[in-house]
C-alpha cells in the first residue's frame, strides 16, 4: 500500500539492446521498496529480444497498475528515449536507470530520504560494479570510506564531482521544467544535470552503492574504458574527455550568465562567486589539451 504523504517518485528505465541483463534490470525496479512509485520502461526500437524479456517479465507482475511500457519506433537514441520517457513520468522526482544495471531494493527509498530531508534538486547515490554475469568485481565508483566532494565549486572549478555519476541519479522534475534535457552534442547528461540541480536548490551524493553498475563490451563509459588503454589509445581518449569539459565548462557559463542577467535577484551572487572557478576550469582543461596534442605529435613521429 502506498506511504501516506509521500510524494510520488518516478522510476525510468531505458532500454536498449541489452536482452542478456533487461530482465534483471526490470525485477531491480520493481523490487523496490519506496511507496508510491511510478515506473516508466522505454525500449528504444531493439534489434535483439529487448522488448520481449521486458514483456516476458513484467508478465509475472500483471497486479502492478504503476508499470508502463513503451516501445519506441524508429531508434530515438539516448536523448529522444528519455524525452519520452520523461513525458510519460508522473512523480515529482525521477529516477534514471539503464536497461544493465540493476537497482538494489532500497535505492528509491534512501535517495527519497535525502531529497526530502535536505531539500536538494538532485541526489546521486554511489554504485558498485558487476561484470556481465552479474558477478561483483570488487570495486565501488567512489570509496565507502572516504567523504565524497559533492560541492558546486568543484564541479565548477573541476569539471565534475561525486554528483556527475549518471547510472545512479534521480532528479526535481523543476530542473528538467527549466532546463530540459542538456545539448546533444555533449555525448552525457551527467555533468550539466548536476550543474542545473546546483542553479536551483542543490545536488548531494550518497556514499552508499545503491545500483549494480555493470561493466560490460558495449558500456559506453569513457573513465571505464580509458583505464585499461596506453600509448595512443589511451592518449586520445584524455583528448575526447578534456575537449568535453571545455564544452561542459563553455555551455555551464553561458547558462550562468543567461540566469544573472534574466534573474540577477537569484543567481547574481552565484554567478559572481562560479563564475571565476569555471574560468579556471576553462584554462585547466586547455592546458591538458594542449599538453595531449603535444604528446600524441610526439608519438607520431
Amino acid at each position: 500500500m502506498p506511504e501516506l504523504g509521500n510524494p510520488l517518485i518516478s522510476v525510468v528505465l531505458l532500454c536498449h539492446n541489452q536482452d542478456k541483463f533487461a530482465a534483471e534490470a526490470v525485477r531491480g525496479v520493481l523490487t523496490q521498496t519506496y511507496s508510491p512509485i511510478d515506473v516508466v520502461i522505454v525500449d528504444d526500437c531493439s534489434s535483439d529480444r529487448t522488448a520481449d524479456v521486458v514483456e516476458e517479465t513484467l508478465s509475472a507482475h500483471r497486479e502492478r497498475g504503476d508499470v508502463r511500457f513503451i516501445r519506441n519506433s524508429p531508434n530515438a537514441t539516448w536523448w529522444g528515449a528519455c524525452e519520452v520517457a520523461l513525458t510519460a513520468a508522473r512523480g515529482d522526482f525521477i529516477v534514471l536507470t539503464c536497461g544493465d544495471d540493476v537497482m538494489l531494493p532500497e535505492m528509491v527509498a534512501e535517495m527519497a530520504d535525502v531529497w526530502l530531508k535536505e531539500n536538494v534538486s538532485l541526489v546521486t547515490t554511489n554504485v558498485t560494479y558487476i561484470d556481465e554475469h552479474s558477478n561483483l568485481i570488487g570495486r565501488t565508483a567512489r570509496d565507502c570510506n572516504v567523504d565524497a566532494d559533492d560541492s558546486f565549486e568543484t564541479l565548477a572549478r573541476d569539471g565534475a564531482n561525486a554528483c556527475c555519476f549518471g547510472a545512479a541519479m534521480g532528479f526535481e522534475r523543476e530542473v528538467y521544467a527549466t532546463f530540459g534535457l542538456p545539448p546533444s552534442y555533449l555525448g552525457a547528461a551527467d555533468i550539466m544535470l548536476p550543474f542545473y540541480a546546483y542553479l536551483l536548490k542543490g545536488a548531494r551524493f550518497i556514499g552508499k552503492p545503491l545500483l549494480q553498475y555493470r561493466v560490460h563490451g558495449g558500456n559506453s563509459s569513457l573513465s571505464l574504458t580509458a583505464e585499461g588503454a596506453a600509448g595512443v589509445d589511451k592518449l586520445l581518449m584524455h583528448e575526447r574527455a578534456f575537449n568535453s569539459h571545455l564544452m561542459h565548462a563553455v555551455l555551464m557559463q553561458e547558462e550562468l550568465d543567461r540566469l544573472s542577467f534574466t534573474m540577477p535577484a537569484r543567481h547574481a551572487q552565484l554567478a559572481g562567486r562560479i563564475g571565476p572557478l569555471l574560468n579556471i576550469q576553462t584554462v585547466e582543461m586547455a592546458k591538458k589539451l594542449v599538453k595531449t596534442r603535444i604528446e600524441l605529435h610526439a608519438l607520431s613521429r
